[in-house]
């Protein structure tokens, strides 16, 4: 077991000693040190702030500078901010929010991430514009989602507070000076903060990320402070003592073995949104083709513990053996949760339950579904936290991003492009055309 102080990673199911033929073999794991060699270089590189990497965010200062200065701004004069975005702009933020926020003590954080007409009507019907802030949030500063976003509730924006009022309760992070979103900024007056030099699928440790989790009450210093504890161990030499290197090598031998298929699946509801960051991560930094034009890439998919024992559990121990399995558990969840009366103990199926709490059951499941797998040959490993703090969620964000490129090294693909994304911008685009041309007639 391999311990990062608040995180710890048990790999032990992984392994042919615990599945069989279905896992693999530890000395397989260590083989492929030398084909990591040139990543670890690049990674020192990363690391000492000589390349624009993700790797470096959590030692950069001026980000948590910038999330101070506009945190406390927001949150001394607002009661709401809206986040737009699509993707790694606005899930790394949800995924902060939804796993540490909730304070009273600040703002609502909501988010608008995609372009479904319902939903946005539904979330500005809700909105008192006096006293929220939007933060619209592009890499490129071309999304067209954003801008749509953006565009359609400038207008309810300005008949509320004001045309003039709106450079008020509007904030710009994009890197484009010369993007779309940019230049609705200065159109609108409104400040733009620069986003990092890195894709927005690895922001989530800048102010992209860090600014929606501040307000909502996140301990952001705790998440940066975990997520640099974890780059620093990802850095070790030795196979064994490095985390991500020596998970993410696992991981790459069960997909070569056709275990491409990565389930995540945490009990612990609040947990939930790291698998739809996760989702985003993984397939669209793997999802490549290589070098000789082969198809490449693991599929992730995130199930919920206890709930999809009941709809996917069957799937998973007697369906095809392509799946390999990530569980989480935080062990305060034992603690929680009333006590199950004993009044009723006498009925058979209510026995085993009376006297204990429902977290101790979830527990039980999360113990019976890590066993059951390993009886039946799936491979699984557990990431476990005693509880889920900021310091071992900024370890696992760190953990997950680097075991990404660590696959995407083995796999000869570039963890940071997504060519092929662009094919369905381009047919977007001319079909918003072909529809501007028959509304015409």
């Amino acid at each position: 077991m391999t311990a990062a102080n608040r995180l710890m990673i048990d790999m032990t199911n992984f392994f042919s000693g615990a599945v069989g033929e279905n896992g693999v073999a530890e000395s397989e794991v260590e083989a492929l040190g030398g084909r990591l060699a040139g990543l670890r270089e690049r990674m020192t590189r990363w690391r000492a702030g000589e390349e624009p990497s993700f790797l470096h965010l959590p030692f950069e200062p001026e980000h948590l500078e910038t999330v101070y200065e506009w945190g406390q701004e927001i949150t001394a004069g607002f009661g709401q901010l809206l986040v737009l975005g699509m993707g790694g702009s606005s899930l790394g933020g949800e995924m902060l929010v939804q796993c540490l926020g909730g304070s009273e003590e600040f703002g609502d954080v909501l988010f608008i991430d995609n372009v479904d007409p319902v939903r946005i009507e539904e979330t500005l019907e809700g909105l008192e514009w006096s006293d929220t802030m939007v933060l619209a949030i592009s890499k490129s500063g071309n999304t067209a989602e954003t801008l749509a976003q953006l565009l359609t509730l400038l207008p309810h924006m300005e008949r509320a507070i004001g045309a003039r009022s709106v450079k008020d309760h509007l904030l710009v992070i994009t890197e484009d000076e010369q993007g779309a979103l940019a230049e609705l900024g200065r159109a609108l007056h409104s400040p733009i903060l620069t986003h990092p030099p890195v894709g927005g699928r690895y922001s989530v440790l800048s102010p992209v990320g860090l600014l929606p989790g501040y307000v909502a009450g996140v301990d952001v210093e705790g998440v940066v402070a975990g997520a640099a504890n974890m780059a620093e161990r990802c850095l070790s030499g030795e196979m064994r003592d490095n985390p991500a290197f020596w998970g993410g090598a696992a991981q790459y031998l069960l997909a070569e073995q056709g275990k491409d298929l990565t389930i995540l699946m945490p009990y612990f509801e609040r947990l939930n949104k790291v698998g739809s960051w996760f989702r985003q991560l993984w397939a669209e930094s793997l999802g490549k083709l290589d070098a000789e034009g082969n198809h490449r890439g693991l599929t992730p998919s995130r199930a919920i513990g206890a709930t999809d024992q009941h709809s996917q559990l069957q799937l998973y121990l007697e369906g095809p053996a392509d799946k390999q399995f990530t569980l989480f558990i935080a062990d305060e969840m034992v603690y929680y949760g009333d006590r199950i009366p004993a009044r009723f103990k006498d009925i058979p199926a209510v026995a085993p339950l009376a006297g204990h709490s429902v977290g101790e059951l979830l527990a039980a499941e999360f113990l019976a579904t890590r066993e059951t797998l390993t009886r039946n040959g799936r491979p699984n490993r557990t990431i476990r936290m005693p509880s889920l703090d900021a310091f071992a969620l900024g370890e696992l964000i760190m953990l997950l991003e680097v075991e990404t490129v660590v696959v995407a090294e083995l796999l000869g693909v570039d963890p940071f492009d997504q060519p092929a994304v662009e094919e369905g911008k381009v047919l977007t685009r001319r079909y918003l055309a072909q529809m501007e041309g028959q509304l015409g007639q």
